[in-house]
């Protein structure tokens, strides 16, 4: 089991002191999510609240993830990191592409990329996105990335996505991982066949013990038929060794916790929770 720090939205000047305690405590990961920015009103309920009401403020800050990622790497030793859930389908690929290769490259190993698509009508309309095809929109973006991360020429003719042979430097060394959240169905075809991963907004088992079993054989019926994939869950509180155990006999093999809540007064208060959580459960598991 890996376990990775999904912070609760915390001040800006914090998040640098929350990252290197993760890194010192030995914490696997840190988690960053996206929000471009909070419509006056929404159109449409968010998915992960049973009355569908967003459960932060419209000003709590988000920083943008892949320019937070690089400072963070830049002030730890092994902490890795990717995003829970970037919403890719509202940016430019190769911009996006351009930027995660640049992040691997200068921090070797340590990076990734977790993808989603957006709930809010807003988002795409006003960054000028197609929403009813943001769908196979991912699926050509994550294929994108992939090929212009690899050496050599890169050219992709999409429906959605077009372009002719190109060369994007630097190319990172290995191949970055790919997540992919989201819980409806082409979610979990598109994590299972396509992706490394997949990350779930705070699954209960009872959805585990099914979404995990149905993930395997649609990826052993695919072309990453045997490459290795990540289930990963998103979980807020501070779950037991033995409740760890149960996740990992389910097939969980990531963890990505909120360990404490965002009103903790002072950054010190945060850091200490993360470093109890690290002697008293991820050491011991």
């Amino acid at each position: 089991m890996r376990f990775t720090l999904f912070p609760p939205n915390i001040p800006v000047d914090e998040v640098l002191t929350v990252g290197k305690a993760a890194d010192q405590s030995g914490w696997h990961a840190m988690a960053l999510p996206d929000c471009v920015f909070h419509p006056e009103e929404v159109t449409g309920d968010y998915p992960y609240s049973e009355d569908g009401i967003r459960h932060w403020e419209p000003d709590v800050p988000f920083v943008d993830p892949y320019t937070a990622i690089p400072a963070l790497a830049a002030v730890t030793q092994n902490l890795h990191f990717y995003t829970a859930v970037l919403k890719a389908v509202l940016r430019q690929p190769l911009l996006l592409a351009k930027a995660l290769g640049t992040a691997e490259a200068m921090f070797p190993g340590r990076i990734g990329l977790g993808v989603g698509t957006s709930w809010m009508l807003e988002e795409f309309k006003w960054l000028n996105e197609d929403m009813p095809a943001r769908g196979a929109r991912l699926d050509e973006i994550m294929q994108i990335i992939r090929i212009c991360l690899s050496p050599g020429w890169a050219e992709f003719h999409g429906k959605h996505y077009d372009f002719d042979k190109l060369i994007m430097s630097p190319v990172p060394e290995r191949v970055i991982p790919i997540y992919v959240g989201g819980h409806a169905k082409p979610a979990l075809r598109r994590a299972a066949t396509l992706g490394d991963g997949w990350i779930a907004a705070f699954a209960e088992p009872e959805e585990l013990k099914t979404v995990i079993p149905h993930l395997k054989a649609m990826r052993a019926d695919s072309e990453m038929a045997g490459k290795p994939f990540e289930v990963i869950t998103c979980t807020m509180g501070w779950p037991d060794i033995e409740r760890v155990k149960m996740l990992e006999d389910m097939g969980v093999t990531g963890l990505a916790l909120q360990p404490f809540d965002p009103g903790l007064p002072t950054v010190q208060e945060k850091c200490d929770v993360i470093v109890r959580y690290a002697e008293e459960v991820i050491h011991k598991c």
